[in-house]
C-alpha cells in the first residue's frame, strides 16, 4: 500500500487519481480540516494526521510500503504554517515514522532551486527537508518540479484572474522586468513520474531528479502566453522589484491569503529551469508544451 501526504492538495489529486487508475492501493494523511471531496468517488482510504504532529503519524504508516510524501507551502500562516514547520520538522517527523515502520521507499517532493546556498528560506527550507530524506536510510526519489500548471493550480489561475478582473484596462502590471525565466511543467507529467517511481522496483532508486516542460520562458512570455490562450491582449508596464516590497508586506500583514509575498519577490529575482534530460530519458516521455498544458483548462 501507498501513503500519500498532501494528496487533498493541487498536486496530490492527481498523483491519488493516477494511483488508484493504475490499481493501486492508496492511503492518504488528512488533517480534519483538509477537503476530502476532491477525492470523491475514488477507492482512497483516509486517515487524520498531521506531519507536524509526530504522535499522529503511526497508525497511518501502519502495512505501508512506499511514502510518497507531498505536504508544502508556497505562502506562510505563521506563527503555526510556517515554511520550517512544514517542509522541514514535517518532513523530518515523517521520515521519523518512516524509518520506525520500515518503510521501504520513500518519494519526495522537493523544488526546482532547493539548494544549500539557496536566498529564500522556501528552498532553504525544501533543501533541510532534501537533507532529512537523503540521510534515512530508506530508499529514495527526490523530483524538483519548476512550476506546476494545470487545473486548479494557483500560478496561471491568478494571472488569469487579473487579467480578467482588470479587463477594462489596456495594460497590466507586471512586478519586475519580465525576463526571469521559467520552465513551467504540466500537472499530469509530474503525476507521471511520481506513480512511476512509487511503483517501479529498483528503479529511480536514490536519484534526483529535476522536472520540468520543454520551454524555458520568461514572465513575459508567459503572460503572453496566457493572454493569447484567454483571447485577452494587454500592454505590460513593469514594476521594480523594490517599489512592489512595501506591497507585499502589507498584504502579508493584512491578509490571511496574500496574493503577493516577500519570499515570492526574493523568487522572482533569479530563473527557475533546470536539466530535463534525466526525466526524459528514465520516465520515458516528452512533456506537454506550456500552451498545450493551459489549453486544457482556461478559457476565454
Amino acid at each position: 500500500m501507498i501513503l500519500v501526504t498532501g494528496g487533498t492538495g493541487f498536486v496530490g489529486r492527481n498523483i491519488v487519481r493516477k494511483l488508484v487508475q493504475e490499481g493501486q492501493e492508496v492511503r492518504c494523511l488528512v488533517r480534519k480540516t483538509s477537503n476530502r471531496e476532491v477525492l470523491q468517488n475514488l477507492d482512497v482510504e483516509f486517515c487524520e494526521g498531521d506531519v507536524t504532529d509526530p504522535a499522529t503519524l503511526e497508525g497511518a504508516l501502519k502495512g505501508i510500503d512506499v511514502v510518497i510524501h507531498l505536504v508544502g507551502i508556497i505562502r506562510e500562516i505563521p506563527p503555526m504554517v510556517t515554511f520550517e514547520r512544514l517542509h522541514a520538522e514535517g518532513t523530518s517527523n515523517m521520515i521519523a515514522a518512516s524509518v520506525k515502520a520500515r518503510v521501504k521507499k520513500f518519494v519526495h517532493m522537493s523544488a526546482l532551486g532547493t539548494s544549500p546556498e539557496a536566498q529564500s528560506r522556501y528552498h532553504a527550507t525544501k533543501w533541510l527537508g532534501e537533507l532529512s530524506v537523503r540521510n534515512s536510510g530508506i530508499p529514495f526519489t527526490v523530483f524538483r518540479p519548476s512550476i506546476i500548471c494545470g487545473k486548479d493550480d494557483e500560478f496561471v489561475n491568478m494571472f488569469a484572474k487579473i487579467i480578467r478582473q482588470t479587463s477594462p484596462l489596456p495594460f497590466l502590471m507586471v512586478i519586475g522586468s519580465g525576463k526571469v525565466k521559467m520552465q513551467p511543467i504540466f500537472v499530469g507529467d509530474v503525476a507521471h513520474c511520481f506513480c512511476k517511481a512509487a511503483t517501479s522496483d529498483g528503479r529511480f532508486i536514490n536519484q534526483a531528479y529535476e522536472l520540468g516542460g520543454p520551454e524555458e520562458l520568461s514572465i513575459n512570455e508567459i503572460l503572453d502566453t496566457i493572454m493569447k490562450v484567454m483571447g485577452a491582449w494587454r500592454i505590460k508596464i513593469h514594476m521594480p522589484v523594490t517599489a512592489a516590497w512595501p506591497m507585499a508586506y502589507a498584504m502579508e500583514k493584512t491578509c490571511t491569503k496574500p496574493m503577493l509575498t516577500r519570499e515570492q519577490l526574493i523568487m522572482l529575482g533569479r530563473d527557475n529551469v533546470g536539466d530535463i534530460t534525466a526525466m526524459k530519458r528514465d520516465f520515458q516521455f516528452e512533456p506537454v508544451r506550456f500552451v498545450d498544458a493551459i489549453k486544457t483548462y482556461l478559457k476565454d
